[in-house]
């Protein structure tokens, strides 16, 4: 059985997987109007953290997470000075998250912004998901039921942070759109978020892999574009199942390049993305990106990117 249309709604809120393109700014300096009203977490750590009122707790448990995320990939890629986490309750979302779902972590100019509380995106799609037969998702309540035998969705999604995390190493002066090509920073932001479940919480990797071999197998109804140059060519009018489905499949691909060559890759391909900025995106066509990924970081970019489907 397919996913059926419902999905696509589901689905559309996914493009927060990536950190948006709203305007260019230059210098190194952190967004700061999405810091009012929050509280200052007394932490210390190689960033901020700021909390809605009467979240302490959360942003203690969200801090941690991703210091511990922040020493395990700065360890690879390098330290990258200057960014916030900023842990938002769902009534404060609309003055200070970007993008309209709230919950669901996201990454702009500097500000990493993760939910306090439930995360909407993980209800709505726990709802779809119970709606599918039985049969179909059986797998998926051996995952991600909780104690009451309903679908906690919060267990895949609210691990995207460490996705926002990564996207926050491709961005070392904290503009608004840094690289040239969206897909490559999605296929490394899931490098990321992959390899430190892997290497640092790998009992908690099912609840990543799980969906996203879930979602693989039964994609939506039907697919307008497939091809990496579609997804940066039709990144903001394809249909959301569409932008779901590549997702899903970016995350395989990350899976098998640090499966394959481990979690050192990371950097390689990071120096890649800073490299090969914005101002590029008109210089160099599609293969010769995929000459220069073979080349500069590894000849198992050009593999997956021949084989891509």
């Amino acid at each position: 059985m397919k996913i059926t249309k419902q999905i696509l709604r589901i689905l559309s809120v996914m493009l927060l997987w990536s950190s948006p393109s709203i305007g260019q700014s230059e210098g190194t300096t952190i967004d700061q109007s999405k810091h009012e009203g929050l509280i200052e977490l007394d932490f210390e750590g190689a960033f901020k953290v700021l909390h809605s009122n009467g979240h302490e707790v959360e942003a203690e448990k969200q801090a941690s997470l991703i210091s511990d995320a922040y020493q395990f990939l700065s360890e690879i890629m390098g330290p990258k000075s200057e960014f916030c986490i900023l842990v938002v309750a769902i009534e404060d979302w609309a003055k200070n998250a970007y993008m309209p779902v709230p919950g669901l972590p996201e990454y702009y100019k500097g500000n990493i912004i993760v939910g306090a509380g439930q995360n909407a995106m993980a209800d709505d799609y726990a709802q779809m998901l119970g709606s599918f037969p039985p049969e179909m998702t059986s797998t998926l309540y051996e995952i991600y039921k909780d104690e009451k035998g309903n679908l906690d969705m919060k267990l895949f999604f609210d691990k995207l942070a460490i996705h926002e995390l990564t996207h926050n190493f491709q961005d070392p002066n904290n503009q608004a759109g840094y690289s040239i090509s969206r897909w490559l920073e999605e296929i490394h932001a899931n490098m990321g978020l992959y390899a430190y479940y892997k290497s640092n919480r790998p009992n908690e990797l099912k609840y990543i892999t799980t969906l996203v071999d879930f979602s693989v197998e039964n994609p939506p109804p039907s697919a307008q574009f497939t091809s990496l140059q579609d997804f940066d060519t039709n990144y903001y009018s394809m249909s959301p199942g569409d932008y779901g489905m590549y997702q899903m499949k970016f995350t395989k691909a990350a899976e098998k390049i640090i499966d394959s060559l481990g979690n050192d890759m990371l950097k390689p391909l990071n120096d890649f993305i800073v490299k090969y900025d914005e101002s590029y995106k008109d210089k160099m066509s599609f293969s010769e990106l995929s000459k220069k990924l073979g080349e500069e970081v590894h000849p198992l970019f050009v593999e997956i990117i021949t084989n891509w489907q």
